[in-house]
């Protein structure tokens, strides 16, 4: 008997101290996450919305457990929702404008089309200086790629257009039309995606070799996977490209595998995308990831200048969009222009407005040497990302919301005079709706003080947002004491609001 108590002695001891020992190891452990929790410098909804996406792409096993605690605390996000649906054949501002007229004061010779096949043949035989004006209709493509031929002049460029943006309207599929010949210009023209899968609607154009100092301007393009897609080909590379002035969007979360990126461009130099209206560009399969423009591929000295994106606007999505990159997702540096470790270097985005993509950066910069990135509005986004030692940048006078971080050894040279306002660690809550009139509709007015740069210091005149010429050091995407509401579509009559917000 005495032996059995014994016994039953030491097993008490035993079960009581491996009790214990439980108990530490699990309040142990419940402090690391805790710590790592609050120690990350992500808001918990977002952090939790992280970790599980990570869960669910490496351990898929176990992501089932950690949904259970880690999507309640999704729920506790504040989200913003944009204030009015967009109906880019009503819209007023910023972008591609219905109604607007292409005036030509000089034709050296004109083509009128009317039919798809009249436009396939006027694009393929055409000479230096032809114009080519599509009368109003629809024209169906069902060809998978069209080739231009006949290059044009800086003196004498081939133009391509309607009168009035709205009257023709271009139906296109697979790689779209292919540029590869200098000095051609679209304008006033609406490009449609027409596929039932979207992996077979990639370009409405594809620029390669030397289809460079092409043009286009108050386009629509709609329903791409990539709407223009630059690179070069065989050592060529079509220099010098600009993009002013046009509406990209998709309907639908595109279904796809392949990059969805509205302007997608490798190697080529000295592009210029300006003042171009950019949303719904939402990626619903394979890494669920895109961008609403990227540079990349060892290119040189692009622009993005005073252009109006939203990576969520009539969509709303849980996928990752993130709004201008220098570098977008890297490339391999065998397929680099000269074999530059840099996707991109002497890059300056400015003046630009940045809005709705929440759940990532709303610039990346990956390998992004000697970029300038100045004058910008971020709206709820996650911030500005600087990545990779090959990168290397000045962040100038910009407000944004989030965070603005080097990462992987990204160096930041000059980080001065930019508003950054942590979001708020429970709730993510947007901070900028203190500062802002109504910014979920789109209304940037200060609310209080104006912001600008006290020096006397005078830089080389640029454009603010608004379209107005200046000199003078601010802070923001516009100079003004007053937001320009008719760039982003306020004073339109025909606004579909989704919520009452202030917004007069």
């Amino acid at each position: 008997m005495h032996l059995i108590t014994l016994k039953n002695s030491k097993l008490k001891w035993y079960f009581l101290l491996v009790g214990v020992g439980i108990h530490l190891a699990f309040f142990t452990a419940i402090f690391q996450v805790c710590n790592y929790i609050i120690s990350s410098p992500l808001p918990l909804p977002v952090f939790a919305q992280k970790t599980q996406e990570n869960m669910e792409k490496n351990y898929p096993s176990i992501a089932i457990l950690t949904a259970s605690i880690l999507k309640p605390l999704m729920l506790l996000k504040e989200d913003v929702e944009y204030g009015y649906l967009i109906d880019p054949l009503k819209w007023q501002g910023v972008g591609a404008n219905v109604g607007e007229t292409k005036v030509i004061e000089k034709y050296n010779t004109i083509i009128q089309v009317s039919t798809s096949s009249g436009l396939i043949s006027a694009l393929v035989s055409a000479q230096a200086g032809q114009f080519i004006e599509l009368l109003p209709g629809l024209y169906k493509i069902n060809k998978s790629r069209v080739h231009i031929d006949g290059k044009g002049l800086e003196s004498s460029p081939n133009i391509v257009f309607s009168k009035t943006l709205g009257d023709a309207v271009i139906e296109l599929q697979g790689e779209g039309i292919v540029v590869d010949k200098p000095y051609w210009q679209f304008h006033n023209l609406h490009f449609k995606g027409s596929c039932k899968k979207h992996s077979s609607c990639e370009h409405a154009f594809h620029v390669v070799g030397e289809g460079g100092n092409v043009m286009f301007s108050n386009n629509i393009f709609q329903d791409f996977n990539a709407a223009i897609k630059v690179n070069g080909l065989k050592g060529v590379y079509p220099d010098q490209g600009r993009i002013i002035h046009n509406t990209f969007f998709n309907t639908t979360a595109r279904q796809t595998k392949n990059p969805v990126t509205p302007i997608d461009l490798m190697h080529a130099d000295r592009w210029q995308v300006s003042e171009n209206f950019i949303f719904d560009f939402v990626k619903a399969k394979g890494n669920k990831i895109s961008y609403g423009a990227f540079f990349k591929g060892g290119s040189n000295k692009g622009i993005f200048s005073s252009n109006l994106i939203m990576c969520n606007a009539n969509l709303k999505s849980e996928s990752v969009a993130i709004g201008l990159s220098l570098g977008g997702g890297g490339s391999p540096v065998k397929w680099h222009r000269n074999g530059h470790e840099y996707e991109h270097s002497g890059g300056v985005i400015r003046n630009n407005i940045i809005m709705n993509c929440p759940h990532d950066v709303g610039i990346y910069l990956n390998k992004a040497k000697n970029t300038i990135v100045h004058n910008n509005i971020l709206y709820n986004t996650m911030g500005i990302d600087v990545r990779f030692k090959e990168g290397t940048a000045k962040l100038l006078h910009n407000v944004l919301s989030g965070k603005i971080e080097e990462r992987n050894g990204g160096v930041i040279l000059q980080n001065s005079d930019n508003i950054v306002l942590s979001r708020s660690w429970l709730r993510a809550s947007e901070p900028l709706n203190e500062l802002f009139k109504a910014p979920a509709n789109g209304d940037f007015t200060w609310r209080k003080n104006y912001h600008y740069v006290d020096t006397d210091r005078t830089q080389e005149f640029s454009v603010d947002f608004c379209g107005n010429k200046t000199n003078k050091a601010y802070i923001g995407a516009f100079l003004s004491t007053r937001f320009c509401k008719d760039k982003m579509n306020l004073n339109n009559t025909e606004l579909q609001y989704k919520f009452a917000i202030e917004h007069k």
